[in-house]
């Protein structure tokens, strides 16, 4: 079962590598390869959630940091493989669409390649049993937010609003990586299962518990957008339509919340970590709400209302005319 669920990231990762090696205006192998790896990694996933029932892991040491083993393996559970069912869903109706979509583009190759990345990226934070393998998993969708976003050339905002959201995430991720090394630290394991247990039996003050569970909210919020690291996303929508769905409304700003619910011992345990995410939560939803009833535009109203930023977006679908310039 767990040779299974490694082959969630697996699969989507090697497509990914193949597609980066094929020549840029090749459209036919890196279509196959993404709408392929995608139907794989959702069928593994659809079959993982008939079967999991319960907390399943295995794990296999891979170095050491001090006196810290660093291991790499999968640790599965029910709404893990819930999570991974619709990553793969959403995942293989980008990879479909963008095949229209992207008719006309001579770089379908290399985005094909790089959302089969970041979804081996988002796998791999989904099953993810060690947290230094999910901190791998984190870095690699924020680089692959950025190529994203930035992936039309022709719209001088995309390159400024790629570098705007990794910069703004990457000062979450400074956050997200100190509570990882005080967690780690303290429990003397990166592994999730030591970590849920030693706070889970007191043997982490409630300090430590505090200021770990603080600073990874800081990268749950970058990620997620919300308030006060939420700049970035309105900017965002500067990329192609498919990533909006993919990174904007599906998985990227959702991983945060999956993080909570996968650390929730964590943030249980630590004084005050749940009040202060509720604030951020609350705010954020206000702000939203706030900001859609002054859009014009649907996309925009929309994405506000779901607590998401949007901004306009000049491609408005397959049969969308052909821009100037």
């Amino acid at each position: 079962m767990t040779a299974a669920g490694a082959l969630l990231p697996l699969v989507p990762f090697a497509a990914a590598l193949i597609g980066l090696l094929l020549p840029r205006g090749s459209r036919i192998v890196p279509a196959a390869l993404g709408i392929g790896a995608a139907a794989v990694a959702l069928a593994v996933a659809t079959v993982l959630a008939s079967t999991v029932d319960g907390p399943v892991e295995s794990s296999r040491r891979l170095a050491d940091l001090g006196d810290i083993a660093v291991t790499v393996g999968v640790r599965l559970d029910p709404a893990a493989v819930l999570v991974a069912v619709a990553v793969g869903a959403v995942a293989l109706a980008v990879q479909v669409y963008s095949v229209a979509y992207l008719r006309d583009d001579d770089r379908y190759a290399p985005y094909a390649a790089q959302v089969s990345l970041f979804t081996a990226a988002m796998l791999t934070v989904v099953v993810a049993g060690d947290l230094v393998e999910l901190l791998v998993g984190w870095e690699v969708m924020g680089i692959c937010s950025y190529l994203l976003i930035g992936h039309d050339r022709t719209l001088p905002e995309a390159p400024r609003a790629a570098v705007k959201a990794f910069l703004v995430t990457r000062v979450g991720d400074v956050g997200f990586l100190l509570g990882i090394a005080i967690l780690g630290y303290r429990t003397g394991s990166f592994r999730i299962a030591d970590v849920l247990g030693a706070a889970g039996s007191g043997r982490l003050s409630a300090g430590t518990l505090t200021a770990a569970a603080l600073l990874l909210l800081a990268g749950v919020a970058g990620k997620s957008a919300q308030f006060p690291l939420h700049t970035w996303l309105p900017d965002a929508m500067a990329g192609p339509t498919p990533i909006s769905a993919l990174i904007h409304a599906a998985t990227m700003v959702a991983a945060g919340v999956y993080v909570v619910a996968r650390l929730f011992g964590v943030f249980a345990a630590a004084p005050g970590a749940l009040e202060t995410l509720g604030v951020l939560a609350a705010i954020t939803m206000l702000l939203g709400a706030l900001a859609a009833t002054a859009q014009a535009d649907i996309k925009r109203v929309l994405a506000w209302s779901t607590r998401r930023g949007a901004g306009r977006s000049r491609r408005r679908g397959p049969g969308a005319p052909a821009r100037r310039g």
